[in-house]
């Protein structure tokens, strides 16, 4: 027998806020760093950042903070300003802001736009953890707060440099893992990694990153060499388009791939787990937002495959939505958050409680990330 229909007026409802957007704007900013740090493709004392706030009928505020390198990524702070208040503000503005999912719908009427989306999606969540007087972490289901350890990255300097770089870090700063950046394509990258292994010891996490500079025969005739030095990860050795040669690559190596720039999006990621070309997946928030996010990590827990939360050069503002996500989620323990670059930042528009002590970062119990924005410093850095 059927089960009756229920008449409209004993239907659940969706429930709100009892709010609405009233403005969604997005701010141009140029941080500097505390010093000239050596990317893959240059060399930059300051870069351009985006800060995304969506605010509400009563002025309560959902923060959101992106890098903008076009030499890596094809935008600027001015293309995403022009994307949000084009394209994404007529559609979220009116909108209840717990229709968060409802939302994101509306929002992939536009192609790409993966910055400006995850911008938009990042800072609903951080009003959700405000509006319902909840931290992040906890309504994701994590708790209780406690540190979470980070990852240094030490970028594409001298040898001497990176060596006196990753002691630093790791035995005075208390950094509990490393990122090696390997450009060199000889083997003078492995003995990078053997002086670093040496000068550490054997606690730290430790993998490298070759931001595809390397050929698939460099890998297999030199890369494959650190192996010999309890490395866990090789990220993005070489740049390939073909999932076939690529799953050759990752099943001859004696080191895990770690899938960075071609594991853009959740579908992305289940073609490389498919054709079993990567052995681990770089979360990064800056593409997948924190909703997206949540996908990949189901998806990388169904296959047994390792995450690391990537860094997106994130300053204080940006480095609170990915601990509260490293923290709350149980199979994102195996490895420290790459959640550092604020502190190769000289400044930023932060305001807020920031537990970063020894190499770790406490989220607090404030109601959503825990962000709020120094108007001043805001006004200083905005062109």
């Amino acid at each position: 027998m059927a089960a009756p229909e229920l008449a409209p007026s004993t239907l659940p409802q969706a429930q709100a806020s009892g709010h609405r957007i009233v403005g969604v704007t997005a701010h141009c900013l140029r941080l500097p760093y505390r010093g000239e740090v050596q990317f893959a493709r240059m060399k930059q004392a300051s870069a351009e950042y985006s800060i995304v706030v969506i605010t509400l009928d009563d002025g309560t505020e959902g923060i959101a903070e992106a890098v903008c390198r076009p030499e890596f990524t094809g935008e600027d702070s001015r293309s995403i300003a022009y994307m949000i208040d084009t394209f994404f503000k007529p559609m979220v503005v009116g909108a209840d802001p717990l229709h968060h999912l409802t939302i994101l719908d509306r929002l992939d009427r536009i192609r790409d736009c993966r910055a400006a989306k995850s911008l938009i999606d990042i800072a609903l969540w951080d009003l959700r953890g405000k509006l319902l007087g909840e931290p992040v972490w906890r309504l994701l289901g994590g708790g209780p707060a406690k540190p979470v350890p980070l990852t240094w990255v030490a970028h594409g300097n001298t040898r001497e440099a990176m060596l006196a770089e990753a002691r630093e870090m790791v035995l005075e700063r208390g950094y509990k893992g490393l990122k090696l950046k390997v450009w060199k394509r000889s083997d003078e990258d492995v003995a990078l990694v053997r002086e670093v292994r040496q000068a550490v010891g054997d606690a730290p996490t430790l993998y490298v990153d070759a931001n595809s500079k390397y050929t698939e025969f460099e890998v297999r005739t030199i890369l494959a060499k650190i192996a010999d030095y309890r490395v866990d990860f090789i990220e993005d050795p070489c740049r390939s388009a073909d999932l076939t040669r690529m799953a050759t690559l990752a099943q001859a190596l004696p080191i895990a791939i770690l899938g960075d720039l071609t594991c853009n999006s959740l579908g992305a990621v289940q073609a490389h787990l498919s054709a079993r070309a990567v052995g681990g997946i770089s979360v990064k928030l800056r593409r997948t937002g924190i909703t997206e996010s949540l996908k990949i990590i189901a998806l990388c827990e169904a296959a047994g495959i390792p995450m690391v939360i990537g860094t997106d050069s994130e300053s204080r503002i940006g480095a609170m939505p990915r601990i509260h996500l490293r923290m709350a989620i149980p199979s994102l323990a195996g490895a420290p958050t790459e959640t550092h670059f604020f502190d190769k930042l000289a400044s930023d528009a932060f305001a807020g409680d920031f537990g970063f002590k020894d190499g770790a970062l406490t989220p607090t119990d404030a109601p959503g990330f825990g962000v709020a924005i120094d108007r001043r410093m805001l006004e200083t850095f905005s062109f």
